[in-house]
């Protein structure tokens, strides 16, 4: 899945009644959302519970969120978690409470409503999974010290590495929310001008320093007022999870 939410997890000790292996990334204590989709049949959302996916529009459809979520059905009968994500945190926190007691081994709720369990629990190796959500917008920050020194030295070989304002100002910038894809999908080699060391002229051609970084996405659920500066100790509430992103720099393009 891609979109690990920050909020309400449940404790390490908390056991499920959905088989979970040893080696798995997806406990109780860790269920990320994500978009996916099985066969033909439409997308929808569900959250990754070992080895295999929770069909939260299954759940909805079975009343299992009607006390904690108006209009469950339609949230998680999507393509994208971005309807679910402006609900804001109140929501957020309210229906991943609500997954952990589902799949608690005390719980028996899935269990017992007929044929529920075997519809909505899907092996992952049977969904294909979808980019999770609409990208509006991708702001990349140079905040690594040792990824800035690093990179400073490429550039500035026989200088001082880091810039004297970046101890002192964050650096962000905007990136191409257009081309944030989801893992698997074929990547590219981007195209541009750059001059050879011994060319006259500069060549058109694909990019041949391409640089790729590991890197963790903050994804903001709900947005702010226009204008309306968010202060640190609020930011949390407008964070609704966490995603791995490869961030590919064309570094003799940039």
């Amino acid at each position: 899945m891609s979109t690990a939410a920050a909020h309400q997890p449940a404790s390490p000790q908390r056991r499920s009644w959905v088989r979970v292996p040893d080696d798995s990334d997806f406990p109780l204590a860790n269920l990320p959302y994500g978009a996916f989709r099985r066969g033909g049949e439409p997308p929808r959302i569900g959250v990754a519970i070992g080895d295999q996916v929770l069909d939260l529009a299954e759940v909805a459809g079975a009343g299992l969120f009607d006390d904690v979520v108006g209009g469950s059905a339609a949230l998680f009968r999507s393509d994208r978690l971005n309807a679910f994500m402006a609900r804001g945190r109140r929501t957020w926190d309210a229906v991943r409470t609500r997954v952990i007691e589902l799949l608690d081994e005390g719980d028996r709720r899935l269990r017992d409503i007929d044929g529920l369990a075997h519809r909505a629990l899907i092996p992952a190796g049977k969904v294909e999974l979808r980019i999770p959500f609409e990208v509006a917008d991708y702001v990349d920050f140079y905040a690594s010290i040792e990824h800035a020194t690093n990179l400073g030295r490429m550039f500035r070989p026989n200088g001082d590495p880091l810039l004297p304002n970046w101890r002192h100002l964050p650096v962000g910038y905007h990136g191409r929310a257009g081309t944030v894809v989801a893992s698997g999908t074929p990547i590219v080699r981007p195209s541009g001008q750059y001059r050879l060391a011994d060319a006259p002229a500069p060549t058109l051609g694909p990019s041949r320093m391409l640089d790729f970084e590991a890197e963790v996405g903050f994804v903001i659920g709900s947005g702010s007022r226009l204008g309306a500066a968010v202060a640190a100790a609020e930011v949390r509430e407008h964070v609704f999870g966490l995603v791995l992103v490869n961030d590919w720099s064309a570094r003799d393009l940039q």
